[in-house]
């Protein structure tokens, strides 16, 4: 089809959107630092659900048969990611939110190398200037992280974009077959690493019903967004799909900012200016997107 590249441009940055407000649900929770592996438990719950409930209703009595599918790789992403759920949340009750999505912006960049070198994916020239437009708007971000949030936040958010870099990999690996379930798999595999950890050291597994309010919220938002990333993985190269996802980092920064969502959390002016910057490489990404589709049509 001429316009999948530019559906799967539209799936992955609504993902972004989508993906956002995740972080109001995180922030509004209420002392989430000391509740954080029941909460974990809940929210892993609620993205294996609504993703698994997706995949049942769109595929119906194919899904066992989709599942028996899954090669090493799609299992692997599901670790990554369920790695990935256990590390964003972490980070976040160590640092300020800004700092965690500024550290996961720098995901595109670490996924252009593992595409090339893993996938033999080669990037347009486009791609490629709006890449250095992010690190320069990363770049301008991090100018204040030593100051603001803790060091071990940061680097756990870090290493988050990693894994998340490296689970855009496996769904760029073999994308013919089934990827859904990978990510419903990775909601179940955070939920169990929770359960085990409150069973292991005799945790409540209770939270006040506001808690789990947020958690499954937040649960939600997340398996709605990878579905759509999913979707999308199929027709970009894994650097490109990164790349838009970037939306939920500016768009989070500024949901916890505006008052009018009841958490005030006011990031700092490079903060503000290197999200801007990032905001004009998804922009120009969609134009030229935009009009690569034009000229394919006939």
């Amino acid at each position: 089809m001429q316009n999948n590249y530019f559906l799967g441009f539209i799936l992955v940055c609504i993902a972004g959107f989508v993906w956002s407000f995740g972080a109001l649900a995180l922030r509004h929770s209420i002392d989430l630092e000391s509740h954080l592996m029941p909460y974990l438990f809940y929210r892993g719950l609620s993205v294996f659900t609504v993703i698994f409930l997706f995949v049942w209703f769109r595929d119906g009595k194919k899904v066992l048969s989709n599942i028996k599918r899954l090669d090493r790789f799609s299992l692997l992403g599901a670790l990554i990611l369920g790695l990935c759920m256990l590390g964003f949340v972490f980070s976040i009750t160590q640092t300020t939110m800004a700092i965690s999505m500024i550290m996961l912006a720098i995901a595109p960049l670490i996924t252009a190398i593992l595409g090339f070198v893993l996938l033999k994916e080669k990037l347009s020239k486009t791609t490629l200037v709006n890449m250095f437009i992010v690190v320069l708007g990363v770049g301008v971000m991090l100018n204040n992280v030593s100051n603001s949030g803790s060091l071990l936040g940061a680097g756990v958010a870090f290493v988050t974009a990693c894994f998340f870099a490296l689970f855009t990999i496996t769904l760029r690996r073999n994308p013919d077959i089934p990827k859904l379930i990978t990510p419903a798999l990775a909601g179940l595999f955070c939920a169990l690493c929770a359960l085990a950890y409150i069973v292991f050291n005799d945790i409540p597994l209770t939270l006040s019903v506001h808690n789990i309010t947020m958690a499954v919220i937040s649960g939600s938002v997340v398996g709605a967004g990878l579905i759509l990333y999913t979707l999308g993985a199929k027709y970009l190269p894994a650097a490109e799909l990164i790349l838009l996802s970037l939306l939920e980092s500016i768009a989070g920064i500024f949901w916890v900012w505006l008052p009018a969502f009841g958490v005030n959390e006011v990031p700092a002016t490079n903060t503000i200016i290197g999200g801007f910057i990032i905001l004009a490489a998804i922009i120009f990404q969609g134009f030229k997107s935009r009009q690569a589709q034009a000229a394919r049509m006939p």
